[in-house]
């Protein structure tokens, strides 16, 4: 596989006008009742500096839960993180670890010693799970004698991230337990990732394989590619391997049925360098942006996460837009995004209180990824020009 030898960091994130000082990342937002009956604001009173605190908030509470060798207390119940709950899942913690590191980098947040040990421990953590297999080229993450498209994906997400948060520091890029530097640990990630194409088709990917033996289990995700492709992307992976990922997929309409987005971010970021043609993804990222808007289904669930997740969709969609003003949307289809949108965070705050985001109306566990996914989306709104 040919890799373009530099990474291209990706390009969402602030205006340098909109970036704030340190001193946002200790303030504290206003308590939430953790069994408000309704959204505790208006959607009209949501405002960047609101969406900024929740961010880092959640990003602190993060930081409490990341523990001295890499690992995160995976899930407490609200209020009361001594009161773990069991269980662990790498994609999840690589996928935390990208939302700490891009809020880091994102709100220039300078880290103090402490804080930059435990993120270099929890890239390590993962660093030590990466290996050669025999069956396949390339880097595999191992979790539980398995590898998983999506770990890897995820792990493509946290590792340019981790670059550049901790680029003044030389030493600390060569700390976290890696199999290799920075750069070839992430090609070799894509090495692997693409070596589970299937050459007759370039959308279909095998998602999850025995370490041993490579034994295709036949388990197929409705995210997983969605993943490996934005990770690609993201990691500076060569665009004559990506573009034709991105355009099958695109053209089969892959993701718009589970309103995936970690499609959504793929496809944005396709069609914010030019991957694919850009009638392909106008129609592509309508018909999602439809599919998110006209039905909200996922609302009745009363659960933080799912509409987290299609929030972080929408934010991006506006993103896009903001690079490419008119090229994929409408007037209209703004509109009606950014009311969905705000509707969304207001909603999500029913379930927030001091960084915690607990599952839903009828659960109190906190768990890392709900936070991933809810502070995701307050921070990448917050960031939005205008």
């Amino acid at each position: 596989m040919r890799w373009t030898g530099v990474h291209r960091p990706l390009t969402f994130g602030p205006h340098p006008a909109q970036l704030r000082p340190r001193s946002l990342f200790r303030k504290t937002v206003m308590p939430v009742s953790a069994r408000a009956p309704s959204a505790p604001i208006s959607p009209d009173a949501l405002t960047p500096d609101l969406a900024r605190a929740v961010a880092a908030e959640g990003l602190a509470h993060l930081f409490r839960m990341l523990r001295p060798e890499g690992s995160f207390i995976y899930a407490h119940k609200m209020d009361d993180p001594e009161a773990e709950i069991e269980g662990y899942n790498m994609l999840r913690h690589c996928g935390t670890l990208w939302f700490m590191l891009r809020a880091v980098n994102v709100l220039r947040l300078p880290l103090l010693k402490t804080e930059a040990r435990a993120l270099r421990a929890g890239v390590g953590y993962a660093g030590r799970r990466m290996r050669a297999v025999d069956w396949a080229p390339g880097l595999a993450l191992v979790t539980g004698g398995r590898v998983k498209l999506g770990g890897v994906g995820l792990a493509l997400l946290m590792l340019p991230e981790y670059a550049r948060a901790m680029a003044p520091d030389a030493a600390a890029l060569r700390a976290p337990r890696l199999p290799m530097d920075l750069p070839d640990t992430m090609a070799a990630l894509g090495t692997y990732a693409f070596a589970q194409q299937d050459k007759a088709d370039p959308a279909r990917f095998a998602h999850m394989r025995q370490a041993e033996d490579g034994h295709d289990e036949g388990f197929h995700s409705d995210y997983y590619t969605g993943e490996a492709l934005f990770g690609l992307i993201a990691s500076g992976a060569d665009p004559a391997l990506t573009g034709p990922v991105a355009e099958a997929l695109m053209q089969q309409g892959y993701g718009i049925d589970v309103q995936s987005h970690w499609m959504s971010y793929a496809a944005a970021e396709a069609c914010a360098r030019g991957l694919v043609p850009q009638d392909l993804g106008r129609d592509y990222l309508g018909a999602l942006l439809a599919a998110i808007v006209t039905d909200d289904s996922y609302r009745n669930r009363a659960e933080s996460t799912p509409i987290a997740c299609r929030s972080e969709a929408l934010a991006h969609f506006l993103w896009l837009d903001t690079q490419a003003p008119g090229r994929f949307f409408t007037p209209e289809q703004i509109r009606d995004l950014k009311r969905c949108l705000r509707e969304n965070l207001a909603l999500q705050l029913r379930w927030f209180r001091r960084g915690q985001f607990r599952r839903g109306d009828a659960h109190d566990k906190v768990q890392i990824d709900y936070i991933q996914h809810n502070a995701m989306a307050f921070l990448a709104w917050s960031m939005l020009p205008g």
